[in-house]
């Protein structure tokens, strides 16, 4: 071991000496051809990159290339699309053939079947007017298909008839008709140029006649009667005064006075005017308001003055009874 170490250190100290006097070093020798390598390996390494962008761009190049002919290919696709829509419309008017198919041939069966042929029709609500009237009316006939009916002209038709308020038509499932008519009375009397007209409770006239009949008589009415047809109205300045006439006749019901109301004067609404003819009593009513307390005054003078010809003053305070002379 020692003799190793003593010839190693010899051949350093050779070296030292010649790099002094020859200025040569031997390790450097040995470390530049490896910086020549690096160099080349740099060049290499520049080579392989340039190699590398190149492939990248002409894959990327290839991308695209494969892109746009996907493109196209997808352009191409859109007949594809349409007749899918096509497929999807078709099926649509198929389904709604079949439906429209089925239904005609419901309604068909509907109109066809004698199971609705109309067997009975009934009417409720007929005092003024007979049921054959209505039935004639109607123009229904027993054999006619129960869905055949058109009830909106049967209505029309039947409200012409001046006694007519208001109907309904039903069909009561198979073959059978119900005719429900609610009928206007015949509530007043009055008198116009020597003819009677007679009117329901809420002035529609309903019939004319040369002969009295016994009904409430109204006086002072504003309506020229001969310009009216029968089934019309009386004037707007009329109708609230026969509003009032309604809340008068209601309360001598209520208050159970048993004398008959002969005439009512309705010209001064602020003033109406009652005849109980029988028990020789005028009323001096005023107005239409506290017609209940009013009524109970007209009650009791007629029990306490039963005989004696009078006026009753309902239109001033303190109330009184004047005989009359």
């Amino acid at each position: 071991m020692p003799r190793k170490k003593k010839k190693e250190k010899r051949k350093e100290e050779k070296d030292i000496e010649n790099e002094f006097i020859i200025g040569y070093n031997s390790k450097r020798e040995k470390t530049i051809p490896p910086k020549k390598k690096k160099k080349k390996a740099k060049i290499k390494k520049e080579e392989k990159n340039k190699e590398t962008i190149n492939e990248t761009k002409n894959t990327k190049g290839s991308k695209n290339k494969i892109q746009n002919i996907k493109s196209v290919k997808t352009q191409k696709k859109p007949p594809k699309k349409k007749k899918g829509k096509l497929r999807k419309i078709l099926k649509i008017l198929l389904k709604l053939i079949i439906v429209i198919g089925i239904l005609a041939g419901i309604i068909a069966f509907l109109f066809v079947s004698p199971v609705f042929e109309i067997t009975e029709i009934v009417v409720n609500g007929s005092n003024e007017i007979s049921e054959s009237v209505y039935i004639a009316m109607s123009g229904i006939e027993l054999g006619d298909n129960i869905f055949s009916i058109d009830k909106n002209n049967i209505i029309i038709t039947m409200k012409k008839e001046p006694y007519v308020e208001s109907v309904e038509i039903k069909n009561i499932y198979p073959n059978k008709i119900e005719i429900n008519a609610v009928e206007r009375k015949i509530s007043y009397l009055a008198e116009q140029d020597s003819k009677y007209y007679y009117l329901d409770k809420n002035g529609y006239l309903l019939e004319t006649n040369l002969a009295p009949l016994d009904y409430l008589i109204i006086k002072g009415c504003i309506t020229d009667f001969g310009k009216i047809d029968i089934g019309g109205r009386i004037e707007e300045g009329d109708i609230s005064k026969f509003n009032d006439l309604i809340k008068i006749v209601d309360a001598v019901e209520n208050n159970n006075i048993e004398a008959k109301l002969n005439s009512i004067n309705i010209e001064n609404s602020n003033d109406y005017i009652l005849e109980f003819e029988e028990e020789k009593k005028t009323i001096m009513l005023g107005d239409a308001s506290n017609i209940s307390a009013k009524m109970a005054w007209v009650s009791m003078f007629i029990r306490e003055k039963k005989g004696e010809s009078g006026i009753i003053h309902l239109n001033v305070e303190p109330i009184f009874f004047s005989p009359k002379e």
